[in-house]
């Protein structure tokens, strides 16, 4: 058996050479997403800025979370020799009025420091000299290379929106590698003044005293940490080797904990390339079902047919690997490269060829194509060996009613779900009740549709038949009366393709819809006339900008706390200061006291988690400031409705934190002067809940391209199996000539045959993801942002290529067929 099926590949390559294809895609995406993974895997952090001092102390990037006190009490341990405290804070450099970014780093400005914190590399002096002054700043060479500047030149730097005049008086080099990130150095007062810290620090670098090794110096820094990290989910951090890039911020991974996008990938890819090897395979079965009966007949038995159809399997995969481990190692530095566009993946991020991807490449290919196989093998089962004798094919039989039955049913639950979504027949919990349900109608919809899309081909191919018979050429009416006699021989093509299509529209769809829900919240929630936010070069305003835009403006800033519930773990919450009169540029629901009017000792909590902890107002909470030594008690004095232009605990701005540097600033009325420039974008309104859609569709982008990889996967194995069936057809279309048809009719009929069956699959496909669109509709409320819901723009190339590639395929494999007919 095992001779024999390597017969049936070498001697029948037809009937292989559609699940062929369709594996070699599935492991060349799967393998070149394999590379990606095991570098990130492999992947050390890059150490540039802390390469200079062998342990930090930081928070992860929590600015001016450590207090001075920690400062000197690591300075007071014996085991220290020194420490360096830095400030790191984005510093947007422009000169001669363009802004200038270096390529190849991680972020798009360069930082800004002090140059105290210089040592930390270490940088010293190649040109000119220190900054001694306020109006002073060095560069460090990359970025001064990059910016065309020399010492003496003057040149523009905007920290926290304002832009300030400087001096450039010195050029400076790094000890080591230098490649992912760019300075500027300022005098260490100046720079805190710059920063907005307080007192506060980002990170302290600590140098042993001599004779001290570096576990001992870990043992004598944790000891003095303890207070700080007890009870906390924010830890101050103790970083030393590889883990000092992290400390920096200079990396940005997918692994590490959490949601893994590149597993995602490979999991969905994998899913899907099961799904749509068994659709080929299975079809590619159904084609030899004479062969198969023919085996039987002559006495094999089951088990041998089922070594052969294994061994074919194995034998497919191992070729399709042997393709796919070096088309996936070309494609990998693609997906790569989009990845690092997205920000899932940081700039020094390297893809590294190593064998393992490529055995768990040909490992994959394997096992897909050993489960694709023995889901069709049960299938080739039923075949009786009386088959062998039957003249005609078994195409023409009846689809199973299981799967029509099916189909109902579950668009039957989805309209259910639809119902108790709209009328509100049940009580769903905020926020994630509705999203569940959603949820389940996308995917009841998308199986119903996948399930009863070859009936809908069928009754669609009847409906035209009669309109066939009237249009005059003889190609229009076979080519009509093959899809509806022949259906079966199309039904995993369409259902292949229905899938791909559904599933794509309907992920794109849902997430526009909550794209617009983001928008529609801030419609309700802002009535400030504008909102100033920081450029993609910059990352916060600060106090000028916001008190030279008068009384009426309104500073937020966010950063995280810890929530201590009584008897449970820490949990990590994004919370809120402001400066200014909130009730003035927010329209929220409030309980209790004013939210502008929080004292020491009190904060706002958000409905959501006031309700998950049991608190009310007036009652008591514990919490942890970032880089507190102790946890706080503190009173909830309001309760307002969540919100996302605040965290969901409200702390008030007079306390240990300051309120700036700002995340956004809201005013009321009129701006005045004009605000926008390189370092500072000012929405009006309206502006301003466009960019909350914007941004909504940012935080998700990988999303879209998931799904259309799902649907660029599925329409490949439907064109596929479409030109698949018309493989085997040789003799059919040779009678068709002998009965006096040209080649050109044979042809366009074939071509029409794929035509009419892709273009119903289109219009049910549509049909179904403008019915997900009306439930978003309804549910948001009314039914004028229905068509928005649906998009067009992601669908029109998945159903043009589909229908271009399988008219295109169609007329390829007939004219390949029939080459030798005359």
């Amino acid at each position: 058996m095992l001779w024999l099926a390597w017969r049936t590949v070498i001697r029948h390559p037809g009937s292989v050479l559609g699940a062929l294809i369709t594996l070699v895609l599935a492991a060349t995406v799967v393998g070149a997403m394999w590379f990606v993974v095991d570098s990130d895997e492999r992947q050390r952090p890059v150490v540039e800025r802390y390469a200079g001092v062998p342990l930090v102390v930081g928070t992860g990037g929590i600015a001016g979370a450590l207090p001075p006190g920690l400062v000197r009490a690591l300075d007071a341990l014996p085991e220290v020799a020194r420490t360096v405290p830095d400030l790191t804070f984005v510093a947007p450099l422009s000169v001669r009025g363009a802004t200038v970014s270096v390529p190849g780093d991680q972020y798009p400005s360069p930082a800004g420091h002090g140059w105290g914190g210089a040592a930390l590399t270490p940088f010293r002096i190649e040109r000119g000299r220190p900054p001694g002054a306020p109006g002073e700043v060095v560069m460090d060479a990359r970025l001064a290379g990059a910016a065309g500047v020399a010492v003496g030149e003057r040149v523009e730097v905007a920290v926290s929106g304002v832009f300030r005049p400087y001096e450039v008086v010195g050029v400076a080099v790094a000890a080591g590698a230098w490649r992912h990130q760019s300075a500027l150095f300022f005098t260490d007062d100046h720079a805190a003044e710059l920063a907005g810290r307080r007192g506060g620090v980002d990170a302290i670098g600590v140098y042993p005293a001599g004779g001290v090794d570096q576990e001992s110096l870990g043992r004598a820094v944790g000891r003095v940490l303890e207070p700080y990290n007890r009870r906390s989910a924010l830890p101050v951090r103790v970083s030393t080797g590889d883990a000092r890039g992290r400390a920096e911020g200079n990396v940005i991974t997918s692994s590490g904990g959490g949601f893994n996008t590149l597993w995602f990938l490979v999991y969905t890819t994998g899913l899907v390339a099961v799904g749509m090897v068994s659709a080929v395979m299975g079809l590619s079965l159904r084609r030899r079902g004479r062969e198969l009966a023919a085996l039987r007949a002559v006495g094999a038995r089951p088990g041998q047919l089922r070594v052969m159809l294994v061994a074919e399997a194995v034998l497919l995969a191992l070729v399709a690997g042997a393709v796919a481990v070096p088309l996936g190692g070309l494609l990998a530095p693609v997906v790569a490269g989009r990845l690092r566009e997205f920000r899932v993946l940081n700039a020094a991020f390297e893809v590294h060829y190593t064998p393992l991807p490529a055995l768990w490449t040909v490992l994959f290919g394997v096992a897909v194509a050993l489960t694709a196989s023995m889901l069709a093998v049960r299938r080739a089962m039923r075949i009786r060996p009386g088959d062998a004798l039957a003249e005609a094919p078994a195409e023409g039989g009846r689809l199973g009613r299981g799967r029509l039955i099916t189909g109902l049913a579950t668009f039957v639950l989805a309209v259910a779900l639809t119902v108790v979504l709209i009328g509100n027949l049940v009580a769903l919990p905020e926020p994630l009740g509705p999203m569940i349900a959603q949820l389940a109608i996308m995917m009841a919809l998308v199986t119903s549709v996948g399930l009863v899309a070859p009936w809908f081909v069928l009754l669609a191919g009847g409906l035209l038949r009669p309109a066939a018979a009237r249009a005059g050429p003889t190609g229009a009416f076979l080519a009509t009366a093959n899809v509806v006699f022949n259906h079966r021989r199309f039904a995993g093509a369409v259902g292949s393709l229905t899938l791909g299509l559904t599933l794509a529209g309907a992920i794109i769809g849902t997430q526009f819809f909550h794209d617009w829900r983001a928008a529609h919240r801030a419609t309700a929630e802002v009535t400030a006339d504008h909102v100033l936010r920081p450029s993609a070069i910059n990352n916060a305003l600060g106090e000028e900008l916001r008190r030279e835009l008068g009384d009426g403006a309104v500073g937020v800033r966010m950063l995280p706390i810890t929530v201590l519930p009584e008897g449970r773990a820490p949990v990590m919450m994004t919370a809120s200061l402001a400066t200014g009169d909130l009730t003035r540029v927010l329209s929220l629901a409030v309980r209790g006291g004013p939210l502008g009017g929080l004292e020491a000792g009190q904060v706002a909590m958000s409905e959501e988690l006031a309700a998950r902890h049991g608190a009310g107002v007036g009652s008591r909470v514990r919490i942890r400031l970032p880089g507190a030594p102790a946890e706080a008690s503190v009173t909830v004095a309001a309760v307002f409705a969540g919100t996302t232009e605040l965290g969901q605990v409200l702390l008030p701005s007079a306390g240990p934190l300051q309120a700036e540097p700002y995340a956004a600033i809201y005013v009321r009325g009129p701006l005045g002067r004009e605000v926008s420039s390189a370092a500072v974008v000012s929405h009006d309104r309206r502006e301003y809940v466009e960019s909350k859609a914007r941004e909504s569709a940012e935080r998700n982008r990988v999303l879209p391209y998931i799904s259309m990889l799902i649907g660029v996967f599925c329409l490949v194995a439907a064109v596929n199996s479409l030109c698949l069936a018309v493989v085997d057809r040789r003799r059919e279309f040779g009678a068709m000539r002998r009965l006096g048809m040209r080649r050109g009719q044979v042809m366009w009929m074939a071509g029409w045959e794929s035509v009419l069956t892709v273009l119903p699959v289109v219009v049910l496909s549509l049909a179904a993801v403008a019915a997900l669109a009306f439930v978003h509709a309804v549910s948001a409320g009314g039914m004028a942002s229905l068509v928005s819901f649906i998009p067009f723009a992601w669908l029109a190339p998945l159903a043009g290529g589909a229908l271009l590639g399988a008219a295109a395929g169609s007329v390829l494999v007939v004219r390949a067929v029939m080459r030798n007919e005359r």
